[in-house]
């Protein structure tokens, strides 16, 4: 089951639950928040002659479906790059599956992606806020660009990844959660996405690094 298998971090007074699916849920608001969704890429990759199955999407999204079920969350949080590029049939995908969840508060902050895309939003259910939101203690953006001092930057945009290196020359890019004392850097949720390693990283900062249904804590 998506979220069984967790961890906790703590921001002030506040607990964040960040899960093994890519997601991290604030109890106390009721609020499963990811980013980098992407929707819509695997059809613009078909429509320029890359064979992607729609599928790809579709895991993604009964992935959201189980964090929701076992979260049961009042409102969904998305930092940004929900949509990838332009209307394609995998919209219409994803709006048959928003009218499964039609009591659920959907909520953008949009990211590069989102800037560009003439989405009716309104008839998705989805509210758009700025492109700086803030729930005190936390401040949502898309792609970081400074610290907060009085509230914790959640963002996406950068898709991080963390190398694990074995024995033989052996190693592995998985995706992860970076958190320091400031800034929370969400993994991408779309399985459909590179990883990158090269992002600046912060001092102190705790990788919490997901393979399969687990997530493992790493400085």
């Amino acid at each position: 089951m998506p979220g069984t298998n967790t961890t906790e971090i703590y921001y002030k007074d506040e607990t964040l639950i960040l899960s093994a699916a890519r997601a991290a849920y604030w109890p106390a608001q009721k609020m499963l928040i990811l980013a980098d969704l992407h929707l819509g890429k695997t059809g613009y990759f078909r429509a320029h002659g890359i064979p992607v199955s729609t599928g790809v999407m579709e895991d993604d999204l009964k992935r959201l479906s189980g964090l929701i079920e076992y979260f049961k969350p009042e409102q969904v949080l998305v930092a940004g790059d929900l949509f990838h590029h332009r209307f394609n049939k995998d919209m219409l995908i994803f709006k048959n599956w928003r009218r499964s969840y039609q009591s659920l508060q959907f909520v953008l902050v949009p990211g590069n992606h989102d800037r560009h895309m003439p989405v009716d939003y309104a008839d998705l259910a989805i509210s758009v806020t700025d492109a700086r939101y803030v729930i005190a203690p936390f401040h949502f953006v898309h792609a970081m660009e400074g610290a907060d001092s009085e509230n914790l930057t959640i963002s996406g945009h950068v898709h991080p990844g963390y190398w694990l290196s074995g024995k033989a020359r052996q190693s592995l890019c998985l995706p992860c959660f970076v958190y320091s004392a400031h800034h929370l850097l969400l993994p991408a949720f779309s399985a459909f996405t590179g990883l990158c390693t090269s992002f600046e990283k912060e001092q102190g900062a705790h990788h919490f690094v997901i393979t399969n249904d687990k997530i493992f804590a790493f400085k």
